[in-house]
């Protein structure tokens, strides 16, 4: 304990759970529960991917009338995308005393009689909720521990790859087991799916998951050597990846690649991947997309991050076969993810089709 519990972090969300839930205690009369079921599913695009399996399960047994997701706002149009009911759920809202209250307030009036935490962690939301029956993962950090005994139930999540945590929710959730393959999401029916352009999603979480521009341009010549009929479109969005794509074209030339960085909704860069002939991404929520899409993808990976590596027929994971020394990026300093040579990925580019 000690002095990280002083952290003004950790004071704050005191304030919220405690402050927030006191002054909900005097409207308990009003909160219900008809029925309804509250899902809380605010991680990022990949895990909502992951887990939309265990979402349809989730609505198949309660009634999609009857199952509400709460996501965070940016990501309700992935999630009306999936065909689910959303609600959008801001940081304001998160952090925000009185715009929390009005929000919580809101939430318990809504007639939920069940409450399923999807997430790995929990937050002050789970003691903010007048709800019967809540169930979620048990999260031992000790800035949201507390929250923990507002749930009726707990379960745990392995540190495995993520359709072996997809199957730990599920079975914390239902308290039955479940073959894995049960759980590989499969969204192509709400796509139109075609064989058209070449995309290439030029970020992920973090610069030591993506290789240098100078790579990345000599697969490109690579793509456009073998499919010259091809376009080769780039996707992502923000002032990093932004730059990224510039420098690729700097290399390249306009006429080989269309920059499509920062110029499309989260929908629209779905429906471009659904109407790939090929994906070309890192560990990223695009990558996930292509996934669960069934599209055919080249993943480029550094060798430790296997948690991610999707072994499946559609996904070629690239890794490098030894690191090299003579890549030197100092905006992309990662050497692993730098050292897939040109000739490992033309050789990936014809294994996966």
């Amino acid at each position: 304990m000690g002095k990280k519990y002083l952290k003004k972090s950790y004071i704050q969300e005191s304030i919220n759970l405690y402050g927030i839930r006191f002054l909900l205690s005097f409207f308990k009369s009003r909160f219900k529960g008809e029925g309804k079921v509250l899902v809380k599913c605010c991680d990022g695009i990949g895990d909502v991917l992951i887990r939309s399996k265990v979402a349809e399960k989730i609505i198949e047994k309660y009634g999609k009338e009857n199952v509400l997701f709460m996501m965070q706002k940016s990501y309700t149009q992935l999630g009306e995308m999936l065909g689910y009911n959303t609600i959008g759920y801001t940081r304001k809202e998160r952090k925000n005393f009185f715009t929390r209250l009005k929000k919580m307030y809101e939430l318990n009036t809504m007639g939920f009689s069940k409450y399923i935490n999807m997430e790995f962690t929990n937050d002050i939301t789970t003691g903010n909720l007048f709800i019967d029956d809540m169930v979620g993962c048990e999260d031992p950090h000790w800035q949201v521990s507390r929250n923990n005994r507002y749930y009726n139930r707990t379960y745990k999540i392995r540190k495995a790859y993520v359709l072996d945590q997809a199957m730990d929710i599920y079975e914390g959730i239902f308290q039955e087991s479940i073959d894995k393959k049960e759980l590989i999401p499969d969204i192509s029916d709400k796509f139109e799916v075609k064989e058209e352009n070449i995309v290439i999603a030029v970020g992920s979480t973090g610069r030591h998951k993506v290789c240098s521009p100078k790579i990345m341009a000599e697969y490109i010549k690579v793509l456009k050597e073998k499919f010259p009929e091809k376009t080769v479109q780039l996707v992502g969005n923000g002032d990093t990846q932004m730059k990224y794509a510039k420098d690729l074209i700097d290399i390249l030339g306009e006429e080989k690649i269309e920059n499509l960085v920062n110029k499309t909704s989260l929908k629209e860069v779905f429906e471009l991947l659904a109407k790939s002939y090929l994906f070309i991404g890192f560990d990223s929520g695009l990558y996930n997309a292509c996934y669960a899409m069934r599209k055919k993808g080249i993943a480029l990976f550094g060798e430790q991050w296997t948690t991610f590596m999707h072994n499946v027929p559609w996904i070629k994971i690239l890794k490098p076969t030894k690191v090299r020394e003579d890549i030197v990026d100092k905006e992309y300093p990662e050497k692993t993810i730098n050292s897939i040579t040109v000739e490992e990925f033309r050789k990936g580019v014809e294994e996966i089709l």
